[in-house]
């Protein structure tokens, strides 16, 4: 394992040059432990890929809203992604001004929306017209003109599993494509809000590119047929998902992301926003336990209780 991870030297495992086990030991378990220097790589490497166009990283706190974590994120540049108020308040607490935040979620509550409106959050990714409408109902109410960007699903199966599947029809997230221009339409008329983005997410852990491709190749359609109605957006918003191999297996590299999306998205010159988490955190951290017992059941050789609950993945 590269150094600046976890690694080995003889029987000892390390984080960052440090220990685990003198960790257990100053800090009790269990007890998680994650890598600056992982973070930092990963989040260099998805810049790297992206450089040479417009575009920021909004780190999407759902995979991890540790306060120190986020205030990581934030030296190192990054926007934030949020998914309820209480992530919002995080991000604020860890140093980002509003105008760092977009606020995504299916089910933003009005006390929810209007703390993101107040706030002038960078955009609130809408998730359907009944959303629309309570947005500029609380802009109105606070004499100001929210940002928008308009949540689409497009049809799109993520190749994952389908619990984690949110872009193909008959999902509950997003607008459908097919209602989209005509929604869009009339969110540009409203005086109380203003059309910045059109913004996808097509599901978790998405470990081929050719969904992801597909799906900007949609968005990137929507955002011409807007500009042939005269409605000019500023970004498109790509979300985030892309997974890591659990197995040892081949995940998606951020040089396989970035080529499946800048041909796509070049053509048009509007700035691009990627929410990204997994691919960030999850190789990042480790959870240390200790054994507190061993016992043999009818049927199994041993059977080794921790002080932490593991769920495994199947």
């Amino acid at each position: 394992m590269q150094a600046g991870s976890f690694f080995r030297e003889g029987a000892v495992l390390l984080c960052d040059g440090v220990p685990l086990a003198d960790i257990a030991r100053a800090e009790g378990t269990p007890v998680y432990v994650y890598s600056a220097a992982s973070i930092e790589s990963a989040c260099r490497d998805i810049e790297t890929a992206f450089a040479g166009y417009p575009h920021r990283l909004h780190y999407a706190l759902k995979a991890n809203s540790t306060l120190a974590i986020a205030r990581l994120m934030r030296r190192l540049g990054t926007g934030a992604d949020a998914n309820s108020v209480g992530e919002i308040e995080v991000a604020l607490r860890a140093g980002f001004v509003p105008d760092d935040i977009v606020f995504t979620g299916v089910g933003k509550r009005p006390d929810e929306i209007e703390r993101a409106v107040s706030l002038g959050v960078h955009a609130l990714n809408a998730e359907s017209a009944g959303e629309i409408d309570r947005i500029a109902a609380a802009a109105r109410a606070h004499g100001a003109r929210a940002r928008v960007a308009v949540r689409i699903n497009p049809d799109v199966d993520a190749g994952t599993h389908p619990y984690i599947t949110t872009g193909v029809r008959g999902s509950r997230f997003g607008v459908p494509i097919d209602n989209a221009a005509a929604l869009c339409r009339q969110l540009a008329a409203n005086q109380a809000l203003s059309l910045v983005g059109l913004h996808v997410h097509i599901g978790s852990q998405i470990l081929s590119a050719g969904p992801l491709r597909r799906a900007a190749e949609l968005l990137v359609q929507l955002a011409y047929s807007l500009a042939n109605l005269g409605i000019a957006i500023e970004h498109l918003d790509v979300g985030g998902g892309v997974g890591i191999a659990y197995d040892g297996g081949a995940g998606l590299t951020a040089d396989e992301y970035a080529a499946a999306i800048l041909p796509v998205v070049r053509p048009t010159g509007l700035k691009l926003l990627l929410e990204p988490g997994r691919i960030i955190m999850a190789p990042a951290g480790v959870l240390l336990a200790r054994v507190v017992d061993i016992k043999s059941a009818i049927g199994a050789t041993e059977i080794v209780v921790l002080d932490a609950m593991i769920r495994t993945v199947e």
